[in-house]
C-alpha cells in the first residue's frame, strides 16, 4: 500500500470549504498566536514543564489492530523524548541546525483520572464493524452506541484524544488544528504507524510526533497548502528556513538548497517535514514558541486538567497546589524533586499573568508600579466545592528559611526578611481550578546591600486555609521545618527560582543567601546539584564558579581544592564545580548568621551547539543530610540563529490563499464576517 504521510492540512481545507465559522475562528486564533509570539518570543523557552494528560482511544476491527499497552506505552515515551530533545538521534541533527534545535518544554502522559472521575489507564479500547477508514471519516470519533463505530472523545479542553484506526485509504495520521469543531478535536493515527513498528520510512513513532505538532498548531515547514510546491507560503516560524516543496521518505539527503536557502538548505530533519522517520530529528525554538502561544491562546484548560491525578482515595473536596510537574497531591509528596519549585505560584511585571503562565523575577519600581503573583488553587475532589483563605506571603530568599519567621515580618535585621502580599478568600469546585491574582511591590534591593551580592531576588509561599484554628486544615501540623512542611501538605506551596537570562557572550551572575533562621546553632551543608536535561546539564553550557565570602573561604580552606569531590579552587576567592552532584561544608551558623554566596556561569565556546533549552542548578542547604531549603537557577539558553537563512514568504492565512487554488468563486466568499461574536474556544479563569 502506497502511504499518505499527513492528512492534516487536507482535512483543513476540507473544512475551510465547508464551514464559514471553521474559517473565520482559525483567522482569529492564527492572529492571537502571532500576537503571543511576537510579544513573548524574545522571552526564551518556557522555564516550567507543561504535561498534556492523553487518552488513547483503540479503535479496532481485527485483533492485530488492538495494539498492545506496551506499544502505546513506547509511543508516549517517543513523543515526550522527541519534544523534550531527549531522542537519541539528535546528535545527528546537522551542525548547521543545532543553535536552534529545542526542548519545546512539553510531555505528554495517560491520563489516571477519566471525565467521570473514574480510575484510568489512558487507554480506552472499542471495537469496529468498521474494516477500514478514511481520512475525511469522523465515525471513529463518534460513539459506537450511535452505529458510527468508534469511541467519542473525552473532554478536549482537558485531554489530548488521541485514536489509532486502521485507514484504508493509506493515510498514516492527522491531527486537528485548534479552530476544528471540539467533537472531532484530537490525533488519529494508522495502527501500522503507532509507536515502533515495521511501517516503511515511518516506523520510530514520528507520525505520532508530526501529528501532535498539528494539534499544537504547527504547520509543515514548507508551509500550510497540502502538496503546493512553492517558495511563497510559509509556516509562519522565524527560524525554519523557507522550503520549496516538501521532502520524500526515503534515504535522508545530505543538503538540499530551494527557495535561496542555501548554503545551509531546507531542515528536512524537522519534525514537521515529510522525511522519513529515521531523518527527523528536531523542533526549533520559534515552534516551541508557537507550541506554548497556541496552549496559552486556545488550549489553557490543559495546564490546569486534573487528567493525571488518580482518584482513589481523594476525598470528596480537597484545595491543592502542585509542588512540582509531577504532583498528584498526595500526601505528603513522593516526588524526589526539590519542593521550593512550585509552577503554581509564578511573577509576572505586568498583569498578564494569564495570557503567559510562566515566571519572571520580580523587579522593584521607584515610581510605585506593582509585580502581579499568579496563584493556581485546584480542586482533585470529585464532587462538591471547596472554600478556604489563600495567604500569600514573601521572603528575602534563602537556602535557610523556616516557619513562620522570617515570613510573619518578625525578621528585621538588616532589614525587613519577609510579610504577607495578601489574603483572598477562594472557592473551588471539584474538578476545577481558579488563577487568583496578587499586586506586590517588592522590597527596594538597597535595603539588603549589607547582605551582599543577593540584594533583588524573593520567594514566595502560598497557603490555603480551611480553618481558622489551628492546624488550619493542614493535614500534618506544621512545624518550622519549612521544607517538611510543604512535601507533608498539598495546600502549601514554594517558590524560589532565580532565572538566568543569557546575553550573547556575557557572564551570568546569580546568588544565593545561606542562613540560619532557626533559635540555635546548626551545622549546614551546601549541596548543589546540576538538574541533567537528557546528556546535558548546566556544567555542559559553563563553567560553574562559586564565591565564598571571605570568612566562609576560611572555614571551609581545608576543604577547598579537592578535585575527587567534584569541586577545585579556581582562584583566590572562586571555587570550580567539576560534578553535576557535589556538597560543600559542614559549616557552623550561630542564630541568625547569614552569608550571600555568589554563582558565576562562564560559557563555553562550544555552548552554541546545546540550541535552546533550560538547565538548572539547585543549591539546596542540608542539617544532618535533611533538605531543610533551597534555590533554583534556571538558565535559559538562547537559541543560535545567525547562520539560519531566512526568507519569509507570504502568510497563508491572509486574504484568499486561504482557499487552494482550483476552488470556485463562490467558495472563496466565505467571509470571516460570516460568524460574528468571540472565538469559541476556551480561555483561562481569574480571580483577583
Amino acid at each position: 500500500m502506497e502511504f499518505n504521510r499527513c492528512a492534516t492540512m487536507e482535512n483543513h481545507f476540507r473544512l475551510v470549504r465547508r464551514d464559514p465559522e471553521y474559517r473565520w475562528r482559525a483567522r482569529q486564533i492564527e492572529q492571537e498566536i502571532k500576537q503571543w509570539v511576537a510579544r513573548y518570543r524574545e522571552a526564551g523557552l518556557r522555564i516550567a514543564l507543561v504535561r498534556v494528560p492523553v487518552v488513547v482511544h483503540v479503535v479496532y476491527n481485527t485483533a492485530a489492530q488492538n495494539i498492545a499497552d506496551a506499544q502505546i506505552h513506547a509511543q508516549i515515551d517517543i513523543l515526550n523524548a522527541d519534544y523534550r530533545r531527549l531522542n537519541a538521534d539528535a546528535v545527528n541533527t546537522p551542525a548547521r541546525f543545532a543553535g536552534v534545535a529545542a526542548d519545546t518544554r512539553i510531555e505528554f502522559a495517560l491520563a489516571a483520572r477519566d471525565p467521570d472521575c473514574n480510575p484510568t489507564n489512558g487507554i480506552t479500547r472499542t471495537q469496529t464493524s468498521v474494516t477500514g477508514w478514511h481520512f475525511a471519516d469522523e465515525g471513529m470519533k463518534a460513539d459506537s452506541a450511535t452505529g458510527a463505530g468508534g469511541h467519542a472523545p473525552w473532554d478536549v479542553d482537558r485531554y489530548l484524544n488521541i485514536w489509532v484506526v486502521n485507514y484504508a485509504d493509506g493515510t498514516l495520521g492527522y491531527g486537528t488544528r485548534p479552530a476544528a469543531p471540539g467533537r472531532i478535536q484530537g490525533v488519529t493515527c494508522h495502527y501500522l504507524a503507532f509507536g515502533l513498528t515495521a511501517t516503511p520510512h515511518a516506523g520510530l513513532g514520528r507520525t505520532m510526533t508530526h501529528e501532535v505538532g498539528h494539534w499544537l498548531d504547527l504547520i509543515h515547514v514548507w508551509g500550510g497548502r497540502n502538496g503546493d510546491q512553492s517558495c511563497t507560503d510559509s509556516d509562519e516560524v522565524d527560524d525554519t528556513p523557507n522550503q520549496y516543496a516538501q521532502s520524500s521518505p526515503g534515504p535522508c539527503p545530505d543538503v538540499r538548497i530551494s527557495c535561496s536557502n542555501g548554503p545551509n538548505g531546507d531542515m528536512f530533519m524537522n519534525f514537521m517535514d515529510y522525511s522519513s522517520d529515521e531523518c527527523m530529528n528536531l523542533f526549533t525554538a520559534g515552534q516551541a514558541a508557537r507550541m506554548h502561544a497556541t496552549l496559552h491562546v486556545t488550549r489553557p484548560s490543559i495546564l490546569g486538567s486534573d487528567g493525571l491525578v488518580p482518584p482513589v482515595g481523594v476525598p470528596g473536596t480537597d484545595l491543592w497546589m502542585q509542588d512540582v510537574f509531577d504532583d498528584t497531591g498526595a500526601e505528603p509528596d513522593p516526588s524526589s524533586l526539590p519542593m521550593f519549585i512550585s509552577d503554581d505560584i509564578w511573577v509576572r511585571k505586568t498583569n498578564d499573568g494569564l495570557s503567559n503562565q510562566d515566571h519572571e523575577n520580580p523587579v522593584y519600581r521607584r515610581a510605585g508600579s506593582p509585580n502581579y503573583v499568579y496563584v493556581r488553587v485546584r480542586n482533585r475532589g470529585c464532587g462538591g466545592t471547596g472554600a478556604g483563605n489563600l495567604n500569600l506571603y514573601w521572603a528575602k530568599a534563602s537556602t535557610g528559611l523556616s516557619w513562620p519567621s522570617p515570613w510573619d515580618g518578625s525578621v528585621t535585621v538588616p532589614a525587613l526578611m519577609g510579610g504577607m502580599i495578601g489574603s483572598q478568600s477562594v472557592s473551588v469546585a471539584a474538578r476545577d481550578d481558579e488563577i487568583f491574582v496578587f499586586p506586590w511591590m517588592p522590597p527596594n534591593p538597597a535595603d539588603y546591600a549589607s547582605i551582599g551580592a543577593d540584594k533583588s531576588h524573593f520567594c514566595l509561599l502560598a497557603r490555603i486555609e480551611t480553618s481558622a484554628t489551628a492546624p488550619y486544615g493542614m493535614t500534618f501540623p506544621e512545624t518550622t521545618d519549612l521544607y517538611a512542611n510543604v512535601k507533608n501538605n498539598n495546600n502549601i506551596a514554594w517558590k524560589n527560582i532565580t532565572v538566568l537570562d543569557t546575553l550573547d557572550g556575557a557572564r551570568l551572575f546569580g546568588s544565593v543567601v545561606l542562613a540560619n533562621f532557626r533559635s540555635g546553632s546548626e551545622l549546614a551543608t551546601l549541596a548543589f546539584l546540576a538538574e541533567r536535561d537528557g546528556l546535558r546539564s548546566i556544567l555542559d553550557w559553563g563553567q560553574v564558579c562559586v564565591e565564598l565570602p571571605p570568612a566562609l573561604r576560611k572555614r571551609l580552606s581545608g576543604e577547598i581544592g579537592d578535585a575527587t569531590a567534584g569541586i577545585r579552587r579556581r582562584d583566590g576567592r572562586r571555587l570550580e564545580l567539576l560534578a553535576r552532584r557535589t556538597k560543600l561544608g559542614p559549616i557552623q551558623l550561630a542564630p541568625g548568621e547569614m552569608h550571600s554566596i555568589g554563582i558565576e556561569v562562564i560559557p563555553r565556546k562550544q555552548r552554541r551547539a546545546l540550541g535552546a533549552r533550560v538547565l538548572t542548578l539547585d543549591i539546596m542547604q542540608e542539617v544532618k543530610g535533611h533538605v531543610i531549603g533551597g534555590q533554583r537557577l534556571a538558565l535559559r539558553t538562547a537559541p543560535d540563529r545567525r547562520r539560519i537563512v531566512i526568507d519569509r514568504a507570504v502568510n497563508v492565512f491572509d486574504g484568499v490563499s486561504w482557499v487552494p487554488r482550483g476552488d470556485s468563486a463562490a467558495a472563496r466568499k466565505g467571509a470571516p464576517r460570516a460568524v460574528k461574536g468571540p472565538a469559541r474556544y476556551p480561555r483561562a479563569r481569574r480571580r483577583a
